[in-house]
């Protein structure tokens, strides 16, 4: 058994195996467009915003706050659903959100442009505007280390909300996730490989890797790379509730006949424990 001492330091992305003579696929590869293309599902996800929503208030949901949003694919697809519909997005990250307007803002057309409206900002401060809906995909919230902290940002969720909003966030979880693993998938033209690095039994604290493999053998190592906190559902419910939330929900997928899922989704009394497992959570402001 080992101890960990001291923070292990956050590894840098990396191009490996360029080619002789000519630019690598891994060189001429836009990771933003493959963490979309093998992690991202925005027309679905939006889809059971909109549906949890009506089911659980009786009425659409117009207003969206996309905290740590990235590209923010989901804000276009939210705005892209209804003429009507408005979306904010705040992320840290002004490379990345410059990327998201140049890709898919702009390219959207003026009348969804105008209607998405992002901001390079900390999730912690909010915006003056009250949503419908706030969301926090990807565990996102996980690079929160401290219970105090996330209690901190579910509050500033909160504060963004109508009297009747909703937060949806979603969580991971199984008896496969504290170990380190490796695990590659087959996307059009390139693997995707998800790794778990690491994981501290004293802190539960999750260090994860995306990388991107090619069929000349090049790849981008570390593509992304995320230092968590894996958080139980039964804690992130008991932060909720402390922030000021009414009420919380867990959504999980039905299966078909074959284990695969369907994109409908239940409210379940009990459940096993697997190997992994993934699951949105609703909380009701």
């Amino acid at each position: 058994m080992s101890v960990v001492n001291k923070p292990l330091p956050r590894p840098p992305m990396r191009i490996k195996g360029a080619g002789r003579g000519k630019r690598s696929l891994a060189a001429q590869a836009d990771r933003h467009e493959l963490y979309e293309e093998a992690v991202q599902d925005p027309e679905n996800e939006v889809a059971m915003v909109q549906r949890n929503y009506k089911r659980i208030r009786k009425k659409s949901a117009m207003t969206l706050r996309e905290d740590f949003c990235g590209t923010a694919v989901f804000s276009v697809q939210w705005a892209k659903t209804d003429p009507k519909r408005q979306a904010w997005g705040l992320d840290l990250d002004r490379p990345t959100l410059d990327w998201g307007i140049a890709q898919h803002v702009e390219a959207a057309g003026p009348e969804v442009a105008s209607r998405v409206h992002l901001s390079c900002k900390n999730v912690l401060d909010g915006l003056p505007k009250k949503v419908d809906v706030c969301c926090a995909f990807n565990f996102s919230y996980w690079i929160f280390h401290q219970r105090v902290q996330v209690i901190e940002y579910f509050k500033a969720a909160r504060r963004g909300l109508k009297k009747d909003g909703l937060f949806f966030l979603d969580a991971m979880g199984g008896t496969e996730v504290p170990q380190t693993d490796n695990n590659a998938r087959e996307e059009e033209g390139f693997v995707y490989r998800w790794e778990h690095v690491s994981f501290d039994a004293l802190t539960n604290n999750l260090r994860c890797a995306i990388h991107f493999e090619f069929e000349d053998g090049s790849e981008i190592e570390n593509a992304f790379f995320y230092d968590w906190r894996l958080w139980s559902l039964p804690e992130v419910k008991e932060m909720l509730l402390e922030a000021g939330f009414s009420a919380v929900r867990f959504l999980w997928e039905r299966e078909d006949e074959d284990g695969d899922g369907t994109g409908r989704y239940f409210e379940p009394k009990r459940v096993d424990n697997e190997g992994l497992w993934w699951a949105y959570i609703v909380a009701e402001a």
